[in-house]
């Protein structure tokens, strides 16, 4: 196996990770993620891989699992067959002490069973994703023995996400735009709604500006609202911002659109969704695409919603995926976070979820400015 980029090695300190033996990784699997996965190599044994469900089509599982042990689970069958799962975990791990890189929360509804498990063995989680961050966040308040259980570290709110997000929120724009192309639409002159308006969905708002659309926003934080309209976008309640949309970008990961909404929707509308299907979409919504749709195209599937026709794309996952999800160097800084974040573990608190110090960013952002950004003269 090849050596991991000079980056990754230059904020690796065999010191830091002394008490971690084997780590279990979640994670889009993906062209960017071989770097990644050799960077952990380098202190820890990777005991699992789990990808998830939404980029599995689009990658080579199969050279996946000739380097790693790949356990193929998706956050229901890890709920609903907790044991089952937690025997694995256990065989993976092998007495070692462990760590998970979780993307998307895919252990914080098995808190307690992990503790009770594990103990001191498990030494915490180190959270990518906002969804997932949310996700704990619900596990810390639900649980009031949480404090003795173990640490989280959260990279989801990091400013070293913020370049990923700006371009994964440009991807997703592109990747939909190609899929409307390949239909004969085109964005300019319609009118798209965003929900959502964090990181990336404010990228996506942007993008969609550039490309001469009419952007409407919808969020259910007031703030967030109040920035979007301070900086130019539309927005309205949500039935009118529903009613209005001719293409609809769903960028919270938190159950955005239902069937429900069908009675608001325009016949004839586009969705694309800027996260899994099971984190964007409600149950009763992807039960009706997975059993009432019909396939239009490799990528594009049809569903009726109050006897309108709806056009889901990539089957509700994450749409940038169509075309390889790359924002190119500029994931190894959150991913870097990640790496340090699995050596800061054992000192992290517990019964609240915790991030690294920004001391600890400004460094990692040195260290990726000196290898990919002609550091010496940026950093004089």
């Amino acid at each position: 196996m090849q050596m991991p980029s000079s980056f990754f090695q230059s904020i690796i300190d065999p010191l830091r990770y002394k008490d971690v033996d084997s780590v279990i990784v979640v994670i889009h699997a993906g062209v960017e993620v071989d770097n990644f996965l050799q960077a952990i190599s380098q202190f820890a044994r990777i005991a699992a891989v789990i990808p998830k469900s939404s980029s599995k089509k689009f990658s080579n599982l199969t050279l996946l699992k000739q380097r790693y042990p790949v356990v193929d689970v998706d956050r229901h069958y890890i709920k609903n067959r907790t044991s089952n799962f937690i025997d694995v975990v256990d065989g993976l791990t092998a007495n070692e002490r462990f760590a998970v890189v979780d993307m998307g929360g895919y252990f914080s509804r098995i808190t307690i069973d992990l503790a009770v498990r594990f103990g001191g063995r498990f030494i915490g989680v180190v959270e990518d994703t906002e969804n997932g961050h949310q996700k704990y966040d619900v596990a810390v308040q639900i649980h009031n023995q949480f404090e003795s259980i173990f640490p989280i570290i959260s990279v989801a709110r990091s400013s070293l996400k913020d370049p990923e997000d700006a371009l994964v929120g440009q991807a997703i724009v592109f990747s939909a735009e190609s899929v409307m192309r390949e239909r004969g639409n085109i964005l300019l002159g319609k009118v798209v709604g965003v929900i959502g308006f964090g990181k990336i969905g404010r990228s996506i708002a942007f993008s969609l500006v550039s490309r001469g659309a009419r952007v409407d926003v919808y969020d259910t934080n007031p703030i967030l609202v109040a920035t979007a309209l301070s900086l130019g976008f539309h927005a309205c309640c949500r039935s009118d911002f529903l009613s209005r949309a001719d293409i609809l970008f769903c960028a919270t990961g938190n159950k955005s659109i239902s069937t429900l909404d069908g009675v608001y929707l325009k016949n004839g509308l586009h969705i694309f969704c800027a996260t899994s299907s099971d984190d964007e979409l409600s149950i009763c919504f992807r039960k009706k695409l997975h059993t009432e749709s019909f396939l239009e195209s490799p990528h594009t599937r049809r569903v009726v919603l109050s006897n309108k026709n709806i056009y889901i794309h990539n089957d509700g996952n994450s749409i940038n995926f169509l075309h390889g999800a790359v924002v190119d160097k500029f994931i190894e800084l959150v991913q870097g976070e990640i790496i340090y974040s699995l050596g800061s573990l054992g000192g992290a608190p517990r019964g609240r979820i915790s991030y690294l110090p920004d001391l600890d960013k400004k460094y990692i952002a040195r260290q990726w400015i000196s290898k990919y950004g002609h550091g010496r003269a940026l950093l004089c």
